[in-house]
């Protein structure tokens, strides 16, 4: 990721502003955005590192790291590992049904099959 954009379109906002306060407020400027051009780039770092945190965050157990190349960040991305669904048990078959040897009476009245004595 190349940060220069960025702090580029801040030092040219600065000119910008500073044109606005006269001769003093341009010279002032030019005299500040060479300092601040390392303060942006740290910044900008920061705020790059705290993001990766928090998405870490939402993305665990995956991760993203911020790794610094030269002057130049870049990001790592460690996905979660897939999940695997576990295969569902075997539904068991159903038993036959035997034909019953007991004899059973039905009463009147009654809810209940009950085997002859």
């Amino acid at each position: 990721m190349d940060l220069t954009q960025y702090v580029s379109k801040l030092s040219a906002e600065l000119a910008v502003a500073a044109e606005a306060g006269g001769e003093d407020a341009r010279a002032l400027a030019e005299r500040l955005i060479a300092p601040l051009d390392s303060a942006v780039r740290l910044t900008l770092l920061e705020a790059l590192s705290s993001a990766a945190d928090e998405i870490t965050r939402d993305l665990a157990p995956g991760s993203v790291e911020l790794r610094l190349r030269g002057r130049e960040p870049s990001f790592v991305v460690t996905p979660p590992p897939p999940t695997i669904p576990s295969p569902a048990p075997p539904n068991p078959a159903p038993l036959p049904r035997r034909p019953s040897s007991t004899p059973t009476t039905q009463w009147p009245g009654s809810t209940c099959a009950c085997p002859s004595s």
